[in-house]
């Protein structure tokens, strides 16, 4: 994210956004999220919103040049179950208007 929006909400408000369409017009049951697992940041964002970690899927993708090499990539999720029994409100209560 560019940083005159880090630390704004901005996030947080996407992912609700996402997730309500997903979870409630979609009839989804399971919604997936990949970062970097060498990116904490991105991590913890998943964490607050109520992401459960899954795994890391270890040498996953190769990383662009010059940097080169390849990155494990972390497993986050949120099943529409935790959705409907609490997950939603309590992300509703989170954001910022």
């Amino acid at each position: 994210m560019e940083k005159p929006f880090k630390g704004t909400g901005l996030n947080k408000h996407c992912k609700f956004l996402l997730l309500s369409f997903a979870f409630d017009v979609m009839g989804i049951e399971r919604v997936e999220f990949r970062a970097d697992n060498n990116n904490a940041r991105s991590i913890a964002a998943m964490k607050r919103i109520g992401c459960t970690v899954e795994g890391v899927l270890r040498n996953h993708l190769p990383l662009p040049q010059p940097q080169g090499g390849r990155r494990d990539s972390i497993i986050l999720s949120i099943l529409k179950k935790e959705w409907d029994n609490g997950l939603k409100e309590q992300l509703s209560q989170q954001l910022v208007y």
